[in-house]
């Protein structure tokens, strides 16, 4: 017997990707959940060895569409187990990202992953790290911390990028947005979904790109390019309690995940 891992959810785009609400399984409260398991394993899936699955008092975890929970090798499968076994009394799915993430790679991600990219292309269009300020404070940051991410990201991807101000928008040009795609088709689901995640966790597609794949940017410093500007308010007006601060910590904990499942997954192939 398998073990359905449930929490449905959906995620809020930018302004510019509203019309591309979508269910996720990361982001509202499922119902609650009584802990119904005491020993949690791991095995290899036979005939699969690049794939691992973690069991429940020996039961396979299956995704909320009854999928078998097989992910990319022993550090992603052991992460997994990790977060089912320091689970308490009650069951707390928003608690556990690495299960998210898997579960939404095998759900949604497979499914379809050139709509992951199309999805995946309007964070990068209109991307944060793009808009310069016209303050001059702000303006100043911005090139200081931003301009060295988009130097990264043009020669990652060797593209170039538009920088806009005002109400214009950055206007990439076409070979940018084609050269990126086709990059992104040549990953496999689970960086897909793990960079997706990422991108919207981080509000901007350039951040996570540097999150998953620049060995030098943490979760914080991914926060704190992201949040630059909000950051650059507080600063002058202050935090607001329970809003700032409380969307750090979520921020922080899917960034975290999304990277660390990514190297993970990496090192596991590479081997």
């Amino acid at each position: 017997m398998a073990l359905a891992f449930v929490c449905r959810a959906t995620c809020a785009f930018r302004p510019s990707c509203r019309g591309q609400l979508r269910g996720l399984v990361t982001a509202t409260r499922p119902k609650p959940m009584k802990r119904f398991y005491e020993e949690v394993t791991v095995q290899e899936v036979i005939g699969s060895p690049s794939l691992w699955r973690v069991l429940l008092d020996g039961k396979v975890v299956k995704t909320p569409k009854g999928t078998p929970l097989d992910l990319p090798g022993p550090g992603v499968a052991a992460e997994v187990a990790g977060e089912w076994q320091t689970q308490g009394d009650d069951l707390q799915p928003l608690e556990m990202p690495f299960t998210t993430i898997g579960c939404t790679a095998l759900d949604i991600t497979k499914a379809d992953p050139p709509a992951c990219v199309d999805r995946l292309l309007p964070f990068l269009e209109m991307d944060t790290v793009c808009f310069q300020g016209e303050q001059d404070l702000l303006a100043d940051r911005q090139r200081q911390e931003w301009g060295p991410l988009r130097e990264w990201f043009e020669s990652e991807y060797n593209v170039k990028l538009g920088v806009a101000t005002g109400l214009a928008s950055p206007n990439h040009p076409e070979e940018t947005i084609l050269r990126v795609t086709e990059q992104l088709l040549s990953r496999d689901i689970w960086e897909l979904c793990a960079l997706e995640i990422a991108t919207q966790t981080a509000k901007s597609f350039i951040v996570a790109s540097a999150l998953v794949d620049r060995e030098t940017c943490l979760a914080e410093e991914a926060i704190r390019l992201a949040q630059l500007e909000e950051d650059f308010q507080v600063e002058r007006w202050g935090m607001v309690e329970g809003d700032h601060d409380v969307t750090e910590s979520e921020m922080l904990k899917w960034l975290t995940a999304c990277r660390y499942f990514s190297k993970l997954h990496r090192d596991q192939t590479s081997t």
